[in-house]
C-alpha cells in the first residue's frame, strides 16, 4: 500500500492550523503579570501581557483589572488606555482597552500591533468616576525569533515519520497468502 502524498500534506496543514489556533486562543487574557495592584486614585490596577515575551511585528495582548482600592470589587465603568512609549517618549502603538473585547467581562483588554523590536514604556492611563491617572512598566519587544518554527516543522517532520514507519511495520506483519484467483480480479 502506498502513503497518498496529500494525506501527508492535509496532516501538515491540520498540525499548522492546530498551532495558529492554540496562539490565537491563548493571546486573549492571562499572560505574564507586569504590574500588580498599583494604586491610581481610589483604584488598584494590575496588569498583564501576553505574549510573556513581546516579539517585533507580533500583536501585543494588554489585560488589565481595575478594582475599587477599598472593597476589591471590580470597576467595570472606567476608561482605560493602553499605551506604547519610545525612549523619547512618543507613542509608538496606542489602544482603548475595553470590557467588550474581553472574554472575561471584568477586565479590559486592547491589542497593540506594529510595535519594532526595542526597549519601550507601556503606560496604562486609567480614569473613572474616583478619579485617574498612569501607571507604567518597561515592556522589551524582542526580535522576531524562527527558532518556534524550526521546531514546529520539525515535531511535524518527526511525527510524520513515526506515523510512516508505523504503517510500514503493521504491513511486513501481516503474512502474504496465496489464492487461487489473482488479486486484481474479483472473487464474485
Amino acid at each position: 500500500m502506498k502513503t497518498n502524498p496529500n494525506n501527508f500534506s492535509r496532516l501538515v496543514l491540520l498540525l499548522a492550523l492546530l498551532m495558529t489556533s492554540w496562539q490565537t486562543a491563548v493571546a486573549h487574557g492571562g499572560g505574564a503579570l507586569q504590574i500588580t495592584n498599583a494604586p491610581i486614585a481610589d483604584y488598584l490596577v494590575s496588569v498583564w501581557t501576553n505574549p510573556p515575551t513581546a516579539r517585533a511585528g507580533q500583536t501585543i495582548h494588554v489585560t488589565v483589572g481595575v478594582a475599587m482600592a477599598v472593597t476589591g470589587e471590580p470597576m467595570l465603568a472606567a476608561d482605560v488606555l493602553v499605551t506604547v512609549l519610545d525612549a523619547a517618549g512618543q507613542p509608538v502603538s496606542s489602544a482603548a482597552a475595553t470590557t467588550e473585547q474581553s472574554v472575561n467581562r471584568l477586565f479590559y483588554e486592547a491589542d497593540l500591533d506594529g510595535v519594532p523590536a526595542g526597549a519601550y514604556e507601556l503606560v496604562v492611563e486609567v480614569s473613572g468616576p474616583a478619579g485617574g491617572g498612569p501607571v507604567s512598566v518597561p515592556l522589551t519587544v524582542a526580535p522576531v525569533s524562527f527558532w518556534p518554527w524550526v521546531v514546529g516543522v520539525g515535531g511535524v517532520v518527526v511525527l510524520a515519520w513515526i506515523v510512516l514507519s508505523w504503517r510500514k511495520k503493521e504491513k511486513v506483519g501481516q503474512p502474504v497468502r496465496r489464492t487461487a484467483v489473482p488479486r486484481s480480479r474479483s472473487v464474485d
